[in-house]
Parts: C-alpha cells; sequence; structure tokens
C-alpha cells in the first residue's frame, strides 16, 4: 500500500512540532519520584471526567498522577481488564479471505470499530476483514476461545487521511455460528474534550503487536509531549500490528489512538540503533534493536470532533456515536453498578469451577463449558527502507501494520529451477527417501517459483533444498520505463509496513509453517529467505520480476533464524554470504542450491506451534568457468566481515567450505549427482 502525498506531509508537520529536547541524551527521565507538573486544573478536569462516569479518583490515584506515590489500587487492574474487552485483533483479509495481515482495533460505540487508515485505506480493503475478540490467553497461558466479527463499512464507513484514523461498522452477531453477541464485550468512551493525560503521566497501551494474542504495554509509557494539538507523544513498548490500539491513561480513559512510532535518526537521516550502530533503513532490523524516542498518538478530542463534523450521518451511527461520548461504555457501566453488563466481558465473568469440572463463561445468554485442558481457538483466524521521509529533529514516523506483499496465486507460469541456465547441465539433488518429501496438492514432488524450485519436508514443514537461478547481469534487470523495481515498488507496501508471508495453496497447510509462528515468537526469530529475495528479482518484464520477488514470500521458503545469523546488518553469517554471492552475480550467473541441516538431535521451540529449530545452514554454489561448471559448498556456523568482490574462496570462507562428500554426509537427505563431484573446489 502506497501512502499518498498528504499523509506523508501530515506525519512531516506534526513531526516538526516534536519537542526537540526528547532528542538529547539520555532521552527521557522516566524517575517516578520526580515530582511533575502538577497543574491542578488539569486534575480537576481528569476528576470531573471519572464522576461523570460513576467513579471517584482515590488519594493514592491523585498521588499517582502527580508522580509523589507509585503504587496502584487494586481496582486498578480490574479496569485494565475490563476495558481490554472492546479491543480486538483485526484480521485484514483480501476479497478471497486468506489474511493478508493484522492489526489492532476497539470499539467506541454499540457498533462502531475504530482503528487506523492506513489499515483500512477504503471500504473496499474493509469489506473482507474481520475484528477478532477475547483474542487472548487464560490464566494458566492457554488460548481463549475467540469470536470473529464481519465488518459491514456498506452500513457506515469513514476513514481521515491526515488524522490517520477509520472508523467501520460491525456486525451484531458472530461470524462463528455460535451466537455470540457484539454487546458482550462493550465500548470504550471517547470524550471528546482535551484534558485526559497529563505531563510525564505513566499510560497504557492495549494491543494485538503483530497478530499476537492481546498484550499490555502497562505503565512503562510516559507522556513525553502533549502541545500538539493532533497528536501525543509518549514512549511504549508497542510493535509492529499495534496499529489501532488505544492509548489509556492511568484511570484508563482514552487519550489517544496509536498511530506510529518515531525512530531515532542522525543530521545525515541514518537510523541510530540502541547499540549506536547506525543503517540507512529499518526493513531488515528487529524492534528491539530500534531505538524509539516515542510513539504518536492522535487526540481522541481531535478524532472524535473531525468525526462528527465531517462524517455523513447513516442508519444511526453517528448519533449512537455521539450518545457514546456521554456514557454507557464498559467502564462506565461497571462503576454506577458494579456490575458492567448488559455486554458481560469475558475476562470478569470467566469463574473457575475446578481442576475437575472446568469453567463457566457467561457471554449475554450464551454459556459456554470450558474443559480444563488446552484450550483451542475457536474458529480462528491464522493467526522501513530508504526513502523513508526524514523528520526535523532526527527523527522518523513510521506506521505500524503487517501486511502480505503482492503475490501472483496464478501458479500456471511458474516453470521452477532451470536446469541449462548455465549453460550447462545442473540437474536437481536427489532426495534419498523420497517419502519425506511433502508432495503438492496433484502429487509433484517439487514446487515451482519464478526462477527457483523448493522442495519441502513433509513432517519438519521446512525446505530440503532450495535450488535458484541468479543472474545479476545489466540486462538481466533492465528495467521498464515508469515502473517501480524497488521493495516498495515490488511488494506494493509502505517502508513502514512489515511482510506477512503467506501459505503456498498448492500444499496442503499441514505440511507448512504459518506466518503466525515467526510474529509470535517474542522476537526469538527471523523469517530467514532460504532463497534470497534480490538473486531471483530478474526477468525481461516487470510482472515477471515482480512474481519473483512476491514468491520468495511464501512460508515454504522460509526457516527460523536467529536475527544474528540471518541479517548482515547484524554481522550475520547467512545475510555475509549472500551479499558475498549477490556482489560476484553483478557479472555472471549461478545456480544456487541452499536449506537447512534438518538434524534428528534439533531442538524443538514450543511457540503457537511446536517447530523443531535447526542449528547449521548450508549453501552450494555453481557457476561456469572456461565454460565448466565450478562448485562450491558451505556450511556456516559463525560470523565473517571479509566480503572478497570476485568468486573465489578467500581466507576468511575456507573455514565454512566443505567437500561435496562431507556436505552430503551432514544433511543426510540429499545425494548430489556426480556432475557436481567433479566439479567440486574444495
Amino acid at each position: 500500500m502506497i501512502l499518498p502525498d498528504r499523509v506523508v506531509s501530515a506525519a512531516r508537520e506534526r513531526a516538526r512540532r516534536l519537542p526537540t529536547a526528547l532528542l538529547a541524551p539520555p532521552p527521557l527521565d522516566y524517575a517516578p519520584d520526580r515530582p511533575r507538573d502538577t497543574r491542578p486544573a488539569a486534575l480537576a478536569t481528569r476528576a470531573g471526567f471519572l464522576a461523570r462516569g460513576g467513579a471517584q479518583p482515590t488519594s493514592i490515584e491523585f498521588e499517582r498522577l502527580i508522580g509523589t506515590n507509585d503504587l496502584v489500587d487494586e481496582f486498578y487492574l480490574e479496569r485494565a481488564l475490563l476495558a481490554a474487552n472492546p479491543v480486538c485483533r483485526v484480521s485484514i483479509r483480501a476479497p478471497s479471505g486468506h489474511e493478508r495481515g493484522s492489526a489492532t482495533g476497539f470499539m467506541v460505540s454499540p457498533r462502531l470499530l475504530l482503528t487506523n487508515q492506513h489499515v483500512f485505506t477504503s471500504a473496499d480493503e474493509a469489506a473482507p476483514s474481520v475484528a477478532e475478540f477475547n483474542y487472548r490467553l487464560d490464566v494458566a497461558g492457554r488460548p481463549e476461545p475467540s469470536y470473529r466479527f464481519r465488518l459491514r463499512p456498506d452500513l457506515f464507513f469513514f476513514n481521515h487521511v491526515p488524522l490517520d484514523f477509520a472508523v467501520v461498522s460491525v456486525e451484531p452477531r458472530s461470524a462463528d455460528g455460535d451466537g455470540a453477541e457484539l454487546s458482550a464485550f462493550g465500548f470504550l468512551r471517547l470524550i471528546p474534550e482535551r484534558g485526559k493525560a497529563l505531563l510525564k503521566e505513566w499510560m497504557t497501551v492495549i494491543q494485538h503487536p503483530g497478530g499476537a494474542r492481546r498484550q499490555f504495554a502497562i505503565r512503562e509509557n510516559q507522556c513525553v509531549a502533549d502541545e500538539d494539538p493532533d497528536v501525543l507523544w509518549y514512549v511504549s513498548d508497542t510493535a509492529q500490528g499495534s496499529s489501532g490500539a488505544p492509548v489509556l491513561n492511568d484511570s484508563f480513559q482514552v487519550v489517544a489512538l496509536h498511530h506510529a512510532g518515531v525512530a531515532r535518526r542522525d543530521a545525515e537521516g541514518n537510523y541510530v540503533l540502541k547499540g549506536g550502530r547506525k543503517v540507512t533503513d529499518l526493513a531488515d532490523v528487529d524492534d528491539s534493536e530500534v531505538d524509539w524516542v516515542a510513539n504518536a498518538g492522535i487526540r481522541v478530542s481531535r478524532l472524535v470532533a473531525t468525526l462528527l463534523g465531517e462524517a455523513r450521518e447513516r442508519d444511526g451511527h453517528l448519533a449512537e456515536f455521539r450518545a457514546a461520548t456521554q456514557g454507557g461504555d464498559i467502564l462506565s457501566r461497571a462503576y454506577q453498578t458494579g456490575d458492567p453488563t448488559p455486554g458481560a466481558p469475558m475476562n470478569a465473568l470467566l469463574r473457575p469451577g475446578g481442576p475437575t469440572a472446568g469453567a463457566r463463561l457467561v457471554l449475554g445468554t450464551l454459556v459456554l463449558e470450558l474443559n480444563a485442558g488446552v484450550l483451542g481457538t475457536a474458529g480462528a483466524a491464522p493467526p522501513a527502507s530508504p526513502g523513508t521521509p526524514a523528520l526535523p529533529g532526527g527523527t522518523s514516523d513510521v506506521e505500524e501494520a503487517l501486511k502480505e506483499p503482492i503475490i501472483d496465486t496464478n501458479y500456471a507460469s511458474r516453470t521452477g529451477f532451470d536446469t541449462n541456465f548455465l549453460g550447462v547441465e545442473t540437474p536437481l539433488p536427489k532426495v534419498l527417501d523420497e517419502s519425506l518429501i511433502a508432495p503438492t496438492l496433484d502429487g509433484r514432488k517439487v514446487i515451482p517459483y519464478e526462477h527457483f524450485s523448493v522442495v519441502l519436508h513433509k513432517d519438519r514443514r521446512l525446505a530440503i533444498f532450495t535450488a535458484s537461478n541468479v543472474d545479476g547481469s545489466a540486462k538481466a534487470k533492465r528495467p521498464e520505463p515508469g515502473k517501480d523495481y524497488s521493495r516498495n515498488g515490488l511488494t506494493g507496501l509502505t517502508d513502514k509496513q512489515q511482510e506477512k508471508w503467506v501459505l503456498d495453496s498448492r500444499v496442503a497447510a499441514q505440511f507448512q509453517i504459518p506466518d503466525a509462528f515467526y510474529n509470535q515468537d517474542n522476537g526469538a526469530f527471523d523469517k530467514g529467505h532460504i532463497v534470497r529475495r534480490e538473486d531471483v528479482c530478474f526477468g525481461t518484464s516487470f510482472a515477471q520480476v515482480r512474481r519473483a520477488n512476491g514468491d520468495t514470500f511464501h512460508v515454504t521458503n522460509c526457516s527460523p533464524q536467529r536475527g544474528n545469523f540471518n541479517r548482515s546488518a547484524l554481522g550475520g553469517i547467512w545475510g555475509n554470504l549472500e551479499n558475498f554471492i549477490g556482489a560476484q552475480a553483478d557479472a555472471e550467473r549461478f545456480c544456487l542450491f541452499a536449506g537447512p541441516v534438518l538434524a534428528e538431535a534439533d531442538k524443538t521451540f514450543v511457540g503457537t506451534i511446536p517447530v523443531k529449530l535447526p542449528s547449521r545452514f548450508w549453501k552450494v554454489v555453481c557457476a561456469v568457468k572456461n565454460g565448466k561448471l565450478q562448485v562450491f559448498a558451505f556450511v556456516l556456523e559463525q560470523d565473517v566481515h571479509d566480503l572478497p568482490l570476485e568468486f573465489q574462496v578467500t581466507a576468511a570462507w575456507k573455514p565454512k567450505q566443505k567437500k561435496l562428500t562431507a556436505l552430503e554426509a551432514i544433511i543426510g537427505l540429499v545425494k548430489f549427482p556426480k556432475v557436481y563431484h567433479d566439479a567440486d573446489h574444495a
């Protein structure tokens, strides 16, 4: 999704108003015992908001607001759980029904859901998408049943580019056939007046980062600037996919709609990471490495005024929303009656029934009996680069959304790896036990893509090997006039969005590790390309290059790799070898075979699904010199930094090189034809 110029302009203008004092090291002062600006009028306004809802602040609550007491009342935790119920995981879907990405949203009236405009740029984009509530873990860390509701932009839809928000109507009953009522989750009230956020106050962000189950960035999120009329600036542990999350003050009133992260940049426009290292873009940098100066949230007061002032009424939605700004929300009902019903939230009504009796979940008139075992998710859905506009003062706005890149799913044109690509025969390796291969739905053992092929292990759900043709010559990459061959142009995403990898519909899902595994692993692994995107992005037309680019984002081409192994920006040896080979492909063609070493002793990582993790990876480079085949085989285990410009195995790479026979023994599953052994240069 390419952002319109007016969105970028609005982000730049907001960032110009970010106080420059935030950028001086140390960036912020978090000392909880340092007195803040008490601003009695602001505290009185907060107390008035609470009293209007039916609550009265305690002395401890006021002491917490002015920074003299960091304790919280017990009801603070109850409010947090209640406020989380209207928050949902937004599953961004294509018209075909498959998930293209994810974000966060929350109900702001009985029928209206609020999220970002960059999540739903149009009603057409919202129409096939769904809102999934109660997507969370129970007290034992087990998945709770979740409930999906269809969006109805045909009934009401409004989005606003400069303020980056979208509001859409939601079906009143779930799409899962369980009869769940949308009213069971309640809504959060958007108070139109300013004064809900105090400078240096701690705030909470309730979110589904990266499509994960519900999480709280609780209290360690400080309001650091509140002068801007459009946004609040705060520091938070948010991550990709948190777009559309509510930002709440310490009384759990919504103060902002989470919109974007602000990453530190130097005077030359480079991103400055936490360790001091500088990079030109954030496309391959883990969020945990980024020095986030602050996050930006769209002010509720501006959002409400814009919605009521510019949107057109349809079927009473705006009248209902206007009433919702005055009360009837999930917290006000609880304050006034001690019971948030109607619309009893799940967190409050899950009553333990003992280790054998299970539990009873009361959801409106629906009563579910939950057993004491592991609960499945009922009807659950499968779970920045150069050009990022530099912001004055050394920052950049980074929108947070996880989206599927452009992928051509009409696979009829795919011919896969070309065995005559080098002018000499380069046949595919032979899998010693073909019963281990995951077949395609039509029975093939090799999955063809644009310029490469994959042979998949049916039990490990990872590639046994990949085979790719590489052509870095100017002729092979001659661009079509007017076409954008950058990462943005080929993926269809902005430099502020993260690619979501997809299943290959030609292969049964049971043989593939879903993208959700990588997005819900707490940052343990990268999505490691076995076939590098840049290697196969060549062709005689833009359409062919884009097909090759998109094909590399199938999970069949993915393997879990640690960041310091995968990414050359972190000194990773896999990325370094890819760069080493890629630099030489500028002058000649290559064929590459690669894959993980799928050893029986590999340890199992238990994330969303258990996956055995390969500890070693191999790569075989095939080149032609003077009409003869040359073969170089590598097993990668440690870091290197010396990247020569010509294809010769230097001293830095010699320890990684193996005899092809030794490599076969390590892999254990593959046998290379004699032609490769004859050409082995180890």
